[in-house]
């Protein structure tokens, strides 16, 4: 219990702040600009183009049957197995699988281009 304690202590230990700006041989440069922003919030042409690839995925999902869509989602969205995909539709194994394939070829040929 003692060294649990101590070791809470020396976490609490004030560090030293050193700031972002900083000379060079350059000039003055701040690291932070030197930063890549990885949020999407952070960069608008990178929201952008997320945006038309949710309107582009949108639609070529519902360019899908029914079936193939469900099927879909089961797969990659809930992350069920082709087994259970086939129990829950009430079709076999073999059959989810082969709507799965063209629910596939269907999305990648809608959206070749981004893949």
């Amino acid at each position: 219990m003692a060294n649990v304690c101590l070791d809470h202590l020396r976490r609490r230990k004030v560090r030293t702040e050193t700031s972002s700006v900083h000379e060079t041989q350059d000039g003055v440069v701040d690291r932070l600009d030197t930063v890549e922003e990885e949020r999407v919030e952070g960069d608008p042409e990178r929201s952008l183009i997320n945006r038309q690839i949710e309107t582009r995925l949108a639609a070529a999902m519902d360019d899908l049957t029914p079936r193939e869509r469900m099927i879909f989602e089961l797969r990659h969205h809930e992350g069920l197995r082709l087994r259970k995909i086939g129990e829950i539709t009430g079709t076999s194994e073999e059959a989810a699988r082969n709507c799965l394939f063209r629910a596939t070829r269907k999305l990648r040929s809608a959206l070749g281009d981004l893949l």
